[in-house]
């Protein structure tokens, strides 16, 4: 089972709600969304969305970066998980560190939902109190234990089997024009190892990576970020296609196509057939900028369909 982390931002939750009803045909994927502004509609959208296509969901009830950051939990999320019905089989996650009031968090969470949901614990970081950590879930619920990489040998002594590992495959740059001269890289083989080294499940950030940005600055390059299996059975591997006229902010629209001529290209030569390889293959040929919402949009529609698909065979 894969599990994708991605933050409650536009774009992420309309990747996720339009790629749904293939996903759903599939269901080897377990979306973990972490709202990072007020919970509207949107997200209501989404998690809809995903019900109707027989997707199970996790929603992060303790954000980590956002508006809505806190230690413990927000009233915007409480108040949004208590009046509006979730819908389908919906998990509550809860964002766990080295910083964690491993016994106040499990408190306030109890308080608000009880073992009303099965609980996610997301390992981020090495909480002091493990043992608390463990027993005290246990009465809550707890049906997950995501491991981030960097703590996964502490945690699989404390917890045992049935962990998801997570880990952020995506190498960012500083910035969009310093991905023009970097070439292609491993960015993960969790999926054809995760369960002989004895885990449950994997997951990852995508094609975003771990690192929060809020975004709505223009930027000097574009750079789409792009997955695929060069080889059935090997590892998944990343690329990235950047403008080359990159000296100011002009014309944003003119350096998507320097881009996306190269990733189309690149997509003929490799016979990459994902719905979102369709869309920029159309993009490119009515010369159409769409956006850079839209054109992150793609790049995690096309991962997730890219792991799901090697997952089904």
């Amino acid at each position: 089972m894969y599990f994708p982390y991605l933050r409650g931002k536009q774009f992420e939750l309309l990747a996720l709600k339009e790629l749904s009803p293939l996903l759903g045909q599939r269901r080897n994927v377990l979306p973990i969304i972490e709202p990072v502004r007020k919970p509207d509609g949107g997200l209501t959208r989404c998690l809809a969305s995903l019900s109707e296509n027989q997707l199970k969901y996790a929603v992060v009830v303790n954000p980590s970066v956002g508006e809505l950051h806190a230690e413990m939990i927000p009233d915007a999320i409480a108040s949004y998980v208590q009046s509006v019905k979730l819908p389908g089989e919906p998990a509550l996650a809860v964002l766990i560190n080295e910083t964690t009031d491993v016994r106040a968090t499990l408190k306030d969470y109890a308080n608000s939902y009880g073992n009303a949901f099965p609980l996610m614990l997301i390992h981020n970081g090495l909480a002091e109190d493990l043992e608390a950590l463990r027993t005290g879930s246990d009465g809550l619920g707890r049906a997950y234990d995501v491991i981030d990489f960097d703590v996964r040998k502490a945690y699989f002594r404390a917890f045992g089997n049935d962990q998801i590992l997570l880990r952020d495959g995506f190498e960012r740059a500083e910035r969009n024009a310093d991905y023009l001269n970097r070439g292609e890289t491993d960015f993960s083989d969790d999926h054809l190892f995760y369960a002989t080294e004895g885990y449950a499940g994997f997951g990852d950030y995508l094609t975003i990576g771990e690192g929060y940005a809020e975004g709505g600055f223009t930027p000097r390059a574009v750079a789409i970020h792009w997955t695929y299996e060069s080889r059935e059975g090997g590892p998944i591997k990343i690329r990235h296609f950047t403008s080359e006229n990159n000296g100011d902010i002009a014309n944003v629209g003119g350096k998507f196509l320097e881009a996306a001529e190269k990733l189309v290209g690149f997509l003929d030569r490799e016979s990459i057939h994902t719905v979102a390889s369709e869309v920029i293959r159309q993009q490119y040929a009515n010369g159409t900028y769409p956006g850079l919402g839209i054109v992150k949009k793609l790049s995690i529609q096309n991962h997730l369909e890219l792991v799901s698909t090697i997952l089904a065979r």
